[in-house]
């Protein structure tokens, strides 16, 4: 059975290097808090519920695979940031208020800046950055950060 852009999808999901994933999951978490920033200015609940609820399980995804271990003061500071930004989506969402949800995607674009650069890097040189050395078992990406 063929499921249009679906299959496309999958397909770029497995054959992306760990740092493009990372990439394509700061990207998926804009453009579902724009979408709720539309669902929001347009009084659409269900939408805005929708576009947040994947925002939100992105945020809590990065989080979730930081390597504090490796990471050190850096993993620390990005999961205490990433924290503050669900902390806002849901301040944002609960208010009906798109002011907390755009200070978020600014700061998604600030983090997703730099990792184009390393994607970038990575594919000039064909070396995966160390910060990102393993897939999980749950086949969940670990960010060595």
């Amino acid at each position: 059975m063929y499921n249009g852009p679906n299959v496309y999808q999958a397909v770029a999901v497995q054959t992306s290097s760990p740092t493009k994933l990372v990439v394509m999951l700061y990207e998926g978490a804009i453009r579902f808090l724009r979408e709720s920033v539309q669902a929001i200015e347009s009084k659409d609940l269900d939408r805005k519920r929708q576009s947040v609820d994947r925002a939100v399980a992105i945020v809590q995804h990065l989080a979730g695979t930081l390597d504090m271990e490796q990471g050190g003061p850096v993993a620390a500071d990005l999961y205490r940031l990433y924290g503050y930004m669900m902390s806002r989506i849901l301040e944002g969402s609960a208010k009906l208020e798109t002011a907390p949800i755009e200070e978020v995607i600014k700061l998604l674009g600030v983090l997703l800046s730099g990792w184009e650069e390393l994607t970038k890097k990575d594919h000039q040189s064909g070396v995966t950055t160390p910060l990102l050395s393993r897939q999980t078992a749950g086949n969940g990406l670990e960010l060595h950060v």
